[in-house]
């Protein structure tokens, strides 16, 4: 950290306001807002989180601090959205969409405003409806909204077109005739509102209108006229009979669900107005290591209403961190009326809420498959491994490895294996520690690899080669590339378990987290495989796999020790805090061991914190020495 950063960081007040971080050329890379200045800037700087790769990266870049300070968090939220807007810093979370979403356009600051349909950079005058799903669905719209409420498609702020003589749409009774004549500009800007207030979900507000002058035309005695507002009625109810109701409620409201997996995060947006489903759409970001979900959620709201303007009255949320009230106070801002965010907890807008989160699910498990199963991008990545690696062979199977431990604490294994660039998961291992007591990474790295190739050289010993004709275990066949999570430790493990079992013709590298670099045998520089490549792309992949199933056994494992411990007995102590506090402290061992200071920086109450502490030295006491 720059001298000049750690004294700002002295002067920095306990009041809310914006934060800029420069890296050394002065370009911003980060903007973020704070509650208290003081205590969040300084957090950035306190150390990493296990995982936290992205907030190490953007800490070693940083030269230079800037803060202004707001009256309010609100302020401080709406100068956020403003300087993100302006600079973009590629450490901000960004929203990509997994497609090009289309509007409706209206051009509501020309005297006769038209309808078109919409993709690209906004501009003033005009309101924007949706985003919808699919262009298709947002032109089926229009085309059915045009039978309603007639209005002009011709382009340009003055209606009518190059001639003299109306259109073709004005003589299918498709646009109302602003360019000869026959509807003036307050007749028109009616049908206008009507229009947008059918597509905001005032569908009954918008046929009580066109009933009343259904009634008031035909008592004038002016019964064509009763007529065509009959045909728009019929049409708009034919519309109406059409759209699928998902909605537990009339209001307009949407239903945020989030899923996470693998460094990404994928958002659903479930929009409901006037009682109607209008559908789903999704998006992508990546996953910062330290993030909690409340404080995802909160970034995706304010990020995907920044730029959405449509903001319904209701936002419902799988999880909400502190901004709560602020953004509850912004949204109402942009809004211009009131808008809540909540969490549902029971009824309907629960069982919305695990529909948006399936959704959000299935939404990335599709972009996972839909790319993987790219044949032609999975044999570019294979060749580009086998050129950039300088592999011996093609890596058709590969198998990569991964260690989780906490403290030396339920320290496990994984191994899982993909063949042709795809998993295989019913050859996934999980393997727990028996042998590597404390923390070391390597020395597991090299048990888990020790067991897994001394059964290969059993089973291969007892088949006499019948593993080639897949006879027996997955186990019994031989990689092509064996792939470990870490760095030039573990691949020196690796290679030395790999001579010490006599097995050959087997590649082996390494992949570092940090910066994705890769380690290789005989050299001690790592390979750089180029950002956005498939091959980097295909390992990425392939490690956080092992990742995955290697953190989801040691979780289980820690499950498992909250059972039946000493916590059992304290007062305050509950299923949740108990597993709070093995998390943090990895046994409850470990937690009889902590200080008074270390348990209240566990996330628990002082007063529980405090009865855990004496309980601790209570069971140590009669026990003559250290609780287990």
């Amino acid at each position: 950290m720059r001298e000049g950063v750690e004294a700002k960081l002295e002067a920095l007040p306990a009041a809310p306001g914006v934060y800029v971080f420069r890296d050394g050329e002065g370009v911003v890379i980060y903007i973020g807002k704070a509650k208290e200045l003081s205590h969040r800037v300084r957090s950035y700087f306190q150390g990493a989180a296990p995982g936290d790769y992205k907030g190490e990266a953007l800490r070693d870049e940083i030269s230079d601090l800037e803060v202004t300070i707001c009256d309010s968090e609100v302020d401080a939220l709406i100068l956020e959205e403003t300087l993100i807007k302006r600079y973009q810093p590629r450490f901000n979370v960004f929203l990509k969409d997994d497609k090009s979403y289309p509007y409706i356009a209206v051009t509501v600051s020309d005297e006769f405003p038209r309808v078109a349909l919409f993709r690209g950079k906004r501009r003033r005058g005009v309101k924007y409806y949706g985003p919808y799903v699919n262009a298709g669905a947002a032109k089926k719209t229009i085309r059915l909204l045009e039978k309603i409420f007639p209005l002009r498609h011709c382009r340009g702020k003055e209606p009518g077109k190059s001639g003299d003589s109306p259109c073709l749409y004005r003589d299918m009774g498709l646009c109302l005739g602003p360019c000869t004549g026959d509807v003036d500009p307050g007749e028109y800007r009616r049908h206008v509102e009507m229009f947008t207030g059918f597509l905001e979900g005032r569908h009954q507000e918008v046929m009580r209108d066109l009933d009343a002058r259904m009634r008031e035309a035909a008592q004038k005695e002016e019964y064509e006229r009763a007529a065509s507002i009959r045909n728009r009625i019929q049409s708009a109810e034919k519309v109406l009979a059409h759209r699928r109701s998902l909605s537990s409620s009339v209001g307009d409201y949407d239903v945020i669900g989030m899923h996470t997996d693998r460094g990404q995060a994928c958002f659903s947006v479930a929009r409901n107005r006037g009682g109607f489903h209008i559908g789903n759409l999704c998006f992508f970001t990546e996953l910062p290591g330290d993030a909690a979900g409340g404080e995802l959620v909160c970034e995706f709201v304010k990020r995907y209403y920044g730029k959405e303007g449509s903001i319904p009255e209701q936002i419902l949320v799988p999880a909400i961190g502190e901004d709560e009230t602020a953004l509850g106070e912004w949204l109402t801002s942009k809004r211009g009326s009131r808008a809540v965010v909540r969490v549902p907890r029971k009824g309907g807008k629960l069982g919305e809420l695990s529909l948006a989160e399936a959704n959000a699910r299935v939404a990335m498990e599709g972009a996972d498959i839909a790319r993987a199963r790219d044949r032609e991008r999975v044999e570019e990545a294979l060749s580009e491994l086998v050129e950039e690696l300088g592999l011996s062979r093609f890596p058709l199977r590969i198998e990569c490895y991964d260690i989780s431990t906490m403290g030396g604490s339920a320290s496990v294994g994984s191994m899982v294996l993909f063949e042709d660039g795809f998993p295989v998961r019913r050859a996934y291992r999980r393997y727990r520690i028996k042998f590597t007591p404390g923390v070391d990474d390597v020395g597991m790295m090299r048990e888990v690899l020790h067991r897994r190739f001394k059964r290969y050289v059993e089973e291969s010993e007892e088949s006499g080669g019948a593993e080639k004709a897949g006879k027996i275990s997955p186990l019994a066949g031989k990689p092509d590339l064996i792939l470990l999570d870490g760095g030039i430790g573990q691949l020196g493990a690796g290679r030395e378990v790999l001579d010490v079992l006599g097995i050959e013709g087997v590649d082996i590298a390494a992949l570092a987290k940090r910066f994705e670099e890769v380690y290789r045998p005989g050299s001690p520089m790592p390979v750089l495989l180029p950002r956005g490549s498939e091959a980097l792309f295909l390992l990425q992949r392939i490690r956080d796999e092992a990742h995955r199933v290697a953190i989801t056994y040691h979780r289980s494992l820690m499950e498992r020790a909250t059972v039946g411990s000493w916590l059992d007995q304290v007062a305050g102590v509950g299923a949740a805090r108990k597993k709070t506090l093995v998390r943090h402290f990895g046994s409850p061992g470990r937690v009889s061991d902590a200080s008074l200071e270390e348990l209240e920086s566990a996330g628990i109450p002082t007063n529980v914190a405090v009865a855990v502490y004496e309980a601790a030295r209570s069971i140590g006491r009669r026990s003559g020495g250290k609780s287990r």
